[in-house]
């Protein structure tokens, strides 16, 4: 079996749309979809369910695609243990990072748990919070670093990967000072909305806020604009756009230097835990010597 079909049948089960995944692996609709039915023919049984209107996973699917991500995994760490073998192996680390974190929390962090000498050569790759949870589903990276809401959807399901809490944050509605220094728009003025620079459906702080205003109430706001980065939203506020929910964490040194206010009081921030996700299937010895290092750096109940 070709394991590129692996692949194919993972962004077929992300995307659920023929179309998109064919484009996302860089192939026609034709040839991807011959590439699927070849798959299925040599698992023997049909994994996706097609009709005129939509496309979904069979339930020969459904407990296909968390072992073909184990498989595709695997793969990506045997090849590093061949060339470990082979004298032609190099220590790296491949760390996906949410935009926002990798900015600011991230580079802390590292240094935190150790120098060059214990993580190796590093790949940060810095993204949305839905294509870095891609690249890890798919194998291409080892470490995942993210915000999650307590009450937020979960994207890397336990069984599959391990997640260890390793910081703090909150989003804080902010906006522009009015020439007094004070906020242009308040949060909970009576029969008041204010215009909202929220975040896209690709941002991990879409769901977060979600989850969050589904149990405590969403503030009187009315949606202006959208972006999946935090580091456009903050540059909106800034420029006097409307108010926007921002990681205290990116926002800290533009508070600090009053080039943001407080749009609310206290009680419509919203926690966030920092995560750290890995696979849950044993990894190299260098990336578990990394888990280890920063399970000590960063005890779960920190």
């Amino acid at each position: 079996m070709d394991i590129n079909l692996l692949d194919d049948f993972l962004e077929l089960a992300r995307e659920l749309n023929f179309s998109r995944a064919a484009e996302n692996r860089n192939l026609t609709q034709p040839a991807f979809s011959r590439r699927i039915r070849s798959l299925e023919k040599a698992i023997g049984t049909p994994l996706v369910r097609r009709t005129t209107r939509q496309v979904a996973l069979t339930a020969a699917g459904k407990a296909f695609q968390p072992m073909a991500e184990a498989i595709v995994r695997m793969l990506v760490d045997a090849r590093g243990e061949a060339l470990k073998a082979a004298g032609d192996d190099q220590r790296h680390l491949n760390l996906a990072a949410t935009h926002a974190l990798s900015y600011t929390f991230v580079p802390k962090w590292l240094v935190a748990i150790g120098g060059p000498a214990e993580i190796g050569a590093l790949n940060l790759i810095s993204d949305t919070h839905q294509q870095c949870v891609r690249l890890m589903k798919a194998g291409a990276v080892n470490f995942f670093v993210s915000h999650m809401s307590p009450a937020g959807a979960d994207d890397l399901p336990e069984q599959q990967f391990n997640r260890h809490p390793i910081g703090r944050d909150r989003l804080i509605p902010l906006c522009a000072p009015d020439s007094q220094g004070r906020p242009r728009w308040t949060l909970g003025a009576e029969g008041a909305e204010v215009p909202f620079i929220a975040y896209a459906a690709a941002s991990g702080f879409h769901a977060i806020l979600k989850a969050h205003w589904a149990r405590h109430g969403r503030p009187g706001l009315a949606p202006m604009m959208n972006s999946v980065l935090a580091a456009t939203n903050l540059t909106m506020a800034k420029e006097g756009q409307g108010v926007a929910f921002l990681p205290h964490s990116l926002a800290e040194g533009d508070i600090e230097r009053g080039r943001l206010v407080r749009a609310g009081g206290a009680a419509l921030d919203v926690p966030v835990q920092i995560v750290v996700f890995r696979p849950r299937p044993r990894m190299s010895p260098h990336h578990e010597a990394f888990w280890r290092n920063l399970l000590a750096a960063t005890p779960a109940d920190d």
